[in-house]
């Protein structure tokens, strides 16, 4: 009986260096993500004129039934808000087209002027535009899934804050600041994806559970064979 409880201590302590290291990571990026309210992290104070509303063009030179006749493959056409103007929006099995109902001109994709001046628009802030740059490959992380091509817009606040305009709608996409991108880093060390940052049930996560609950257990055999009776009767037997 002796011989199991060092074997047990042993193995007590093992886990413990294994799973301590962790724990602690669990605790501090827990407690980062609980102490910063989580409409700040989205960036919701950042931004404004995020609520437009939509009107019918009037006296404009193209109507839905030009656009329909135009683009016969059409799968929607919808009416999109852009920096108060409401502009045509054609969907297609291939792309997103975007068309100015005054002039009936294709405006998309949008070039480096209009990205920023839409990113202007919704900013929240006095800071000036620091770098424009269309993504179309490699996109950051901080985008995660969004499609691509995209506008990044970056301006030069304290935040570090980077805006995202959908080249073929106008729209912003999502923005991102300093405190999202801590958010980020925590969220990828408290659910242990190294990689995608968004798997909350990867083999690693699951295998320091597995080792923590191991580290419990053994902690409650040790403890139990700890009490003087059961110490005693440990030594007879031995």
């Amino acid at each position: 009986m002796r011989k199991r409880a060092i074997y047990i201590r042993l193995l007590h302590k093992w886990l413990g260096l294994l799973v301590g290291l962790q724990v602690l990571v669990w605790l501090s990026s827990g407690l980062y993500m609980v102490l910063l309210d989580i409409d700040f992290i989205h960036g919701d104070s950042l931004v404004k004129n995020m609520q437009q509303t939509v009107t019918m063009p009037q006296n404009s030179a193209i109507d839905i039934s030009d656009l329909r006749t135009r683009y016969a493959d059409a799968t929607a056409i919808t009416l999109t808000p852009v920096m108060g103007k409401s502009l045509f929006t054609v969907s297609t099995p291939n792309e997103t087209l975007l068309i100015d109902p005054q002039s009936g001109k294709l405006i998309s994709p949008l070039d480096e002027r209009t990205a920023r001046e839409i990113a202007r628009f919704h900013f929240n802030g006095d800071a000036v535009i620091k770098k424009a740059s269309l993504i179309t490959s490699d996109p950051p992380m901080e985008i995660q899934t969004r499609r691509l091509p995209l506008w990044r817009i970056d301006f030069n606040d304290a935040y570090n804050t980077s805006f995202y305009v959908d080249p073929f709608t106008g729209t912003l996409v999502t923005r991102r600041f300093q405190y999202w991108r801590i958010f980020d880093f925590m969220w990828m060390l408290h659910i242990m994806d190294y990689q995608e940052r968004a798997n909350a049930h990867s083999l690693l996560l699951k295998s320091a559970q597995v080792t923590g609950l191991l580290f419990s257990i053994s902690g409650l055999w040790l403890l139990f064979y700890s009490f003087p009776g059961r110490r005693r009767k440990a030594a007879d037997k031995s």
